[in-house]
């Protein structure tokens, strides 16, 4: 696939899920799209479209597309989607790039100020403004993302620190997110020739055991090599690290920054180094165990993602990297027998100073792998040739339809698999939670969800797929897909995930009955009498969630506890079993 196709395949996908009433605009229908790529690749997690735009003078203009906040690291996320509407490949000037980034950052400060309390409570952006006020002496990083179905070749302005926040920008166009989506699932079809591209070799000294499963290296890697490998391949080295450098610790890349900068003598020193894996490799024999490698295939970095971001981004900022070195740990699996399996447990042990969760490495496990094998055999019950496709690992889709030889291929995969019909792995946890009635779980975000359902896997409470349960699973999608356009047009305002995971199941306690899910999976559609029953619930729940019990609560927060759900539950006159109470997650997800 080319950039072309791609950009003219979201631009399609955004027309259709306009045209489909998921979205009131194309332009909101495109900014879920391309934000919702960064969420899927692990840029960026719990994105929330809270759209606003005043461009009243330029000098007052103010926009924001979508926010996530990172609580537990203190860092607030803002987001900007720029669409250029043709049809074909545009560039963004420089101009209009730095004018988005303003625009951002201006309206960071204007929420500081308390502009919620001038706006309507129905605005897409309240609560976002609202918690930007509340919530400013505790933001210590504020992340302003450019992104665009355009092409926009600039270097973003470097990082700047106002009133003790540091803001940090970042620019994802088109060509940089298909490059991120092409590349995922080919993990480790890399083939790095360092002699050839990188003028140099690598000099490592090879364990002496003889180890039938593996052998293991260890040497120093020049910072300036890791940091042009980096600048060239990008998150296609790190798609096997369990923690995503972008979601790492403030704290930490600014300590690496800081030694870039002040003492580059001393990182070797200072810096753990970097796990790595690899096929195969291609080195010379030098002597007393010690080799130079000069070709490198099929390599990952499984821990040290942090440390080669950060080192990139000191490569492009200038920075002598001359005296830096890198230490590195290189293990070549020899058989391909469970080799996943091999790679998710050293990056799970690798980096062990931190939880690691089960959405980083479950891949593979049977429940998923069976749950793949149902979607491509189960057809849609219409005449139309239809499948509902579960991603059972990243970009899964789009290495499929990469795979589709001729155009014509092509276009008949995306008819017999809509763009739409996707099921990611935390899409289908989110749907079955709500249908458990968990919606305070749900609530706590995609991964804490999605670890707290693989819990519920592993302990059998989860029947294993079949058939009956794939299309039930189906069903619990179409019925969230629903559920979420019924709330958008109520517009209540920004708590609309949370009234949507409480709606669905709320639905489920009081008329379990009137959720027939073979006959949604028939239709492929809710029936009348179950969406005037879902607008009902959803407004009872929206008065429910911006009423806690304690006067001031934040809402976003009150939602992720189970007392939110009891309390709901004894509003409607339902009981609540002592041994139906769970503890309290004191790890919660922002």
């Amino acid at each position: 696939m080319m950039l072309e196709d791609f950009h003219a395949m979201i631009c399609e996908d955004a027309k259709e899920e306009h045209e489909a009433g998921r979205y009131r605009t194309t332009e909101e229908a495109m900014e879920a799209i391309l934000c919702g790529y960064l969420e899927e690749e692990q840029v960026i997690s719990d994105i929330q479209l809270s759209p606003y735009q005043k461009t009243s003078s330029s000098r007052q203009a103010m926009t924001v597309s979508a926010h996530a906040f990172d609580e537990k690291n203190a860092t607030l996320s803002l987001i900007a989607v720029k669409w250029e509407r043709s049809n074909k490949l545009a560039k963004m000037s420089r101009n209009d790039a730095n004018r988005m980034f303003k625009m951002v950052r201006r309206f960071y400060r204007n929420a500081k100020k308390g502009m919620y309390k001038e706006m309507e409570e129905t605005d897409t952006a309240y609560t976002l403004a609202q918690m930007i006020y509340e919530r400013q002496s505790f933001i210590t990083t504020v992340r302003i993302f450019l992104v665009s179905n355009a092409i926009v070749d600039i270097e973003p302005p470097a990082d700047a620190e106002e009133e003790d926040t540091v803001f940090t920008y970042d620019v994802w166009d088109i060509d940089r997110i298909f490059r991120l989506v092409g590349q995922a699932g080919n993990a480790g079809e890399n083939n790095i020739n360092l002699r050839d591209k990188y003028d140099c070799s690598l000099h490592m000294m090879k364990m002496q055991a003889d180890h039938q499963r593996y052998d293991c290296y260890v040497g120093m890697m020049p910072g300036t090599m890791l940091a042009r490998i980096y600048d060239e391949y990008g998150q296609q080295l790190i798609e096997r690290n369990v923690r995503s450098f972008l979601q790492a610790k403030n704290a930490i890349n600014k300590g690496i920054r800081d030694t870039l900068r002040d003492e580059p003598e001393m990182f070797m020193a200072y810096n753990n180094g970097i796990s790595t894996v690899a096929t195969w490799i291609e080195a010379d024999e030098l002597g007393n165990g010690v080799v130079s490698v000069h070709n490198l295939h099929g390599w990952q970095i499984v821990n040290g993602g942090q440390t080669t971001a950060s080192l990139a981004n000191a490569y492009k900022s200038n920075l002598d990297l001359s005296q830096v070195f890198v230490p590195i740990k290189l293990t070549i699996l020899k058989s391909g027998q469970n080799k996943d399996r091999i790679i998710a447990l050293i990056s799970k042990y690798a980096n062990s100073q931190n939880k690691i969760t089960m959405s980083d490495f479950s891949a593979n496990t049977p429940w998923h792998v069976e749950m793949e094998k149902l979607s491509r055999r189960i057809w849609v019950p219409s005449r139309q040739r239809i499948r509902w496709f579960y991603e059972r690992a990243r970009g899964q889709y789009l290495v499929e339809l990469n795979r589709q030889s001729t155009p014509a291929r092509k276009k008949n995969f995306r008819q017999e698999n809509p763009k739409s019909h996707v099921i990611t792995k935390t899409l289908a946890a989110k749907c079955m939670m709500c249908a458990m009635q968990k919606p305070h779980i749900v609530s706590r975000g995609s991964e804490t969800n999605f670890v707290k359902f693989m819990e519920l896997v592993e302990a059998g409470k989860v029947p294993f797929p079949n058939e009956r349960y794939f299309k039930h699973m189906v069903a619990n999608v179409i019925l969230f897909d629903k559920c979420d356009r019924i709330v958008k047009n109520l517009q209540l305002g920004d708590y609309k995930a949370n009234v949507v995971a409480y709606t669905i199941a709320l639905a489920y306690r009081l008329f379990e009955s009137e959720i027939d899910l073979d006959k949604i999976w028939a239709k492929q559609d809710i029936d009348e009498r179950l969406e005037m029953l879902l607008k009902k619930l959803a407004q009872a729940v929206w008065n429910h969630i911006t009423h806690p019990i304690v006067e001031g609560t934040n809402v976003t927060q009150w939602c992720k506890r189970e007392e939110c759900w009891n309390l709901l539950l004894k509003r409607q006159g339902i009981d609540v079993p002592t041994d139906e109470k769970e503890d309290e997650d004191e790890d919660e997800e922002a």
